[in-house]
């Protein structure tokens, strides 16, 4: 598993990357949003609607800098009338107080946000806001991001950064490659990540674990990333094997250098290593994304056998948005 995560160090030597925030994305609730880095997510399974916070962990507060993102049904509706709706309700707090308001447009969706200001139960801190409102496929999405009044006015400006990283609906989707895998093998994931603009898939026969496998598929796709020449791709993962076993003897089988069509497929073998591991890769130049995947087998070889069915699939495969 090591070697998964050298090949994932080799995508993202690829691109320089000066993002302050990490990117999070739930394919389940169809959102996506920048973390701050250092900042740790919580976990809550009480409030239905809460489907994510993070907090910062370095601050010593009683009530740290956090940030939510909740999700509600709300039919036939639209981000005006739910950004009315949702000051009607908080406006009741006598302690409430509108800041600021305005729109920003992202991804081609339009959402509202509000600074603000009110108190929470018996607490007597003022809490500053900026509240986020977005509107998708029958959803509300609501971020709130709050700090105490007193830093406000150093955080606001992250808060409306991590705002403009909002993204919902279809403008969450991201590129990446799917294959169709072999349908004799029952498969599980057992990775399924994104950190920062790397995103990482591991899949093993579902009668394997972690520590014990004979085969691995590894997925991965850096964001935004373009190579322009697919000999880079293939040196840079080659030297990697090598780093890794001195042994290691790389075989193109197969490439494509233009500009519409920029792909590679190589092997990796390495006879007689004391714990011999192989990979067959296939690394492709999306639209927008680089992509990179092998199946790794604990063997000194591939078989003729073994490398003309997984360059099939391989091959087969597809860029999509998902």
């Amino acid at each position: 598993m090591k070697y998964a995560l050298l090949c994932g160090l080799v995508l993202l030597s690829f691109i320089a990357n000066g993002q302050n925030l990490v990117n999070y994305r739930d394919t389940a609730n169809h959102f996506s949003v920048g973390i701050p880095d250092g900042w740790q997510i919580i976990k809550n399974k009480q409030i239905l609607s809460l489907k994510f916070m993070a907090q910062r962990a370095d601050s010593a507060l009683v009530a740290p800098e956090n940030f939510t993102v909740n999700v509600v049904d709300e039919p036939r509706s639209n981000v005006d009338a739910v950004a009315k709706k949702l000051l009607y309700y908080i406006g009741r707090n006598p302690y409430f107080k509108l800041l600021d308001s305005g729109s920003i447009v992202s991804s081609g969706k339009r959402m509202i946000w509000l600074d603000e200001i009110h108190l929470e139960g018996s607490r007597t801190d003022t809490i500053f806001a900026s509240i986020f409102i977005a509107y998708s496929n029958n959803k509300t999405y609501l971020l709130t991001a709050t700090t105490l009044l007193p830093f406000s006015a150093g955080f606001k400006p992250l808060f409306h950064e991590i705002g403009n990283s909002f993204k919902t609906g279809k403008a969450a989707g991201k590129e990446r490659l799917k294959i169709a895998l072999p349908a004799n093998v029952k498969w599980t994931t057992i990775t399924d990540t994104e950190v920062d603009n790397l995103a990482t898939r591991q899949f093993l026969p579902a009668n394997e674990t972690a520590q014990q496998w004979t085969l691995l598929i590894n997925n991965m796709t850096m964001e935004n990333a373009r190579v322009d020449n697919i000999d880079l791709a293939v040196k840079s993962f080659s030297e990697a094997a090598v780093s890794k076993a001195s042994q290691a003897k790389v075989t193109l089988l197969g490439k494509e250098n233009i500009p519409q069509r920029r792909w590679a497929l190589f092997k990796v073998e390495t006879p007689g290593a004391g714990s011999p591991e192989s990979q067959l890769y296939y690394v492709i130049q999306g639209p927008r994304s680089f992509h990179a995947i092998f199946i790794a087998q604990k063997t000194e070889t591939l078989s003729a056998a073994f490398v003309s069915k997984w360059s099939a699939v391989f091959r087969k495969s597809k860029v999509v948005n998902e």
